[in-house]
């Protein structure tokens, strides 16, 4: 029992020792404003690292308070109260042996509130530096709803909305800025856009104030747009005007010039269009939709050399275009618009003699105008390209036609073979009847 209470008093010896080594420092705060006035007094509550009340105090009125600590691998957390002004945390790391001086400023609530939208600002900033946009709008719109003076983050919420092509968003931010602060320069283009897409006047004093900035190229898509409008509201003259506009402020733009050459087109000026087709074509050689106008600017025209070489290059770009020359070849012969069907067949030959559909319309056109030379020509090279051809009705057309032309020229032999072949393939056909009657006078 002796042994026992010697321990016991021992370890209470060594407890109480443990107790009075422990360090402590003295922290001194000092409060300020925001202009580094002194303010107090301040209601003080210090933490421990574990969440328990060690101090609660107040500052003098001078903002000073002096306070013992334990010095604690942990930070304390400070808690700043008083009237009028937001409650401020902090956080305050002591270090043994060393006293430590804390200044801390205390903020009103306007300063507060200001100082809240700035920093959410600079947080957008650094977000955009790091290509976040995304993550740097709502930033940004929080800094306005803090503060609707900071006209920087209007413009660049305007900025970041364009970028995105939200130009209807935009128009408000945009508005806003203006509101307060001159239009700049280097953001001239993207005001013009914005104001154009709106209809807004400011758009002309944005596009002038780009143009004297040297910036003119950066315009011409907004006025593109512009001239994409006017096209979808049926206003072809203001178009055309717009997108000129557009190709005078950029002219490398070469979707201005196929715009421009598209209206006339469309409008059947195929001269018009070819120039301006040309255009489009000097700057971007391999524009598919270009050279397709191009070929049928000349087909319209009738001129047939012409049209030939501007389809080979066609199609050099675009090898599809052959089935779209026999697409639209078809539909005429199947209209009987027979002058425009045969120039496209004629191209269609002129790049693959070896077109059995091109020398079955041809041989035809030619048979209903009498012309028997070419049609007999075309309808055999038919019949030699496509021999099993799967359209029963065009190789009966076929036979039918070179029956009446033997018939005609008197070959009763060749006139029986291809009338016989005829009625073989096609017995209740269109021509059926009038074929027959053909064979019973030979």
């Amino acid at each position: 029992m002796q042994k026992l209470s010697r321990s016991v008093l021992l370890l209470a010896l060594l407890l109480a020792a443990s107790a009075a080594s422990a360090q402590r420092s003295q922290v001194d705060l000092q409060v300020h404003d925001m202009n580094g006035a002194e303010i107090g007094p301040v209601n003080v509550t210090v933490f421990s690292p574990q969440g328990e009340v060690v101090v609660q105090d107040a500052t003098r009125k001078n903002g000073r308070l002096r306070m013992r600590l334990t010095v604690l691998e942990e930070p304390y957390r400070l808690l700043l109260q008083k009237d009028g002004h937001p409650e401020r945390e902090l956080e305050i790391q002591l270090a043994e042996g060393r006293d430590r001086t804390f200044t801390v400023q205390l903020w009103d609530e306007e300063t507060a509130r200001k100082q809240q939208a700035i920093d959410a600002f600079n947080e957008g900033i650094g977000k955009l530096q790091a290509g976040d946009a995304a993550g740097a709008l709502p930033l940004f719109e929080q800094a306005v709803d803090i503060d609707p003076t900071i006209a920087a983050a209007h413009r660049t919420i305007a900025a970041i909305l364009h970028n995105l092509g939200r130009l209807d968003d935009a128009l408000e931010p945009a508005r806003r800025y203006v509101e307060m602060e001159a239009m700049p320069p280097d953001f001239a283009s993207m005001f013009f856009d914005i104001f154009a897409a709106a209809g807004d006047s400011r758009a002309e004093e944005a596009k002038q104030l780009a143009i004297e900035a040297g910036m003119g190229a950066e315009l011409a898509p907004g006025v593109f747009s512009q001239g994409v409008q006017a096209v979808r509201a049926g206003d072809d003259e203001r178009a055309i005007e717009l997108f000129r506009e557009a190709a005078s402020l950029n002219p490398r733009l070469h979707q201005a010039y196929r715009n421009i050459g598209t209206i006339y087109f469309n409008d059947g000026q195929y001269e018009e269009a070819l120039v301006e087709l040309d255009r489009t074509l000097e700057i971007d050689p391999r524009n598919q939709e270009a050279h397709r106008m191009k070929y049928f600017s000349f087909a319209s025209l009738g001129r047939l050399d012409d049209s030939i070489a501007a389809g080979k290059a066609w199609i050099e770009v675009n090898p599809t275009a052959g089935r779209q020359v026999q697409f639209q070849a078809q539909q005429l012969f199947d209209q009987e618009a027979f002058g425009n069907a045969k120039l496209y067949d004629q191209s269609l030959i002129a790049w693959d003699d070896n077109h059995p559909r091109a020398h079955f319309r041809l041989g035809v056109i030619y048979r209903r105008s009498a012309d028997s030379g070419p049609a007999r020509e075309h309808l055999t090279r038919y019949l030699e390209s496509a021999p099993d051809d799967e359209d029963a009705e065009d190789l009966a057309r076929a036979h039918y036609e070179l029956g009446i032309l033997a018939v005609n020229a008197s070959d009763t032999g060749a006139a029986r073979e291809h009338l016989s072949k005829s009625l073989e393939l096609d017995p209740e056909g269109e021509f059926a009847d009038v074929a027959q009657a053909a064979l019973d006078q030979l």
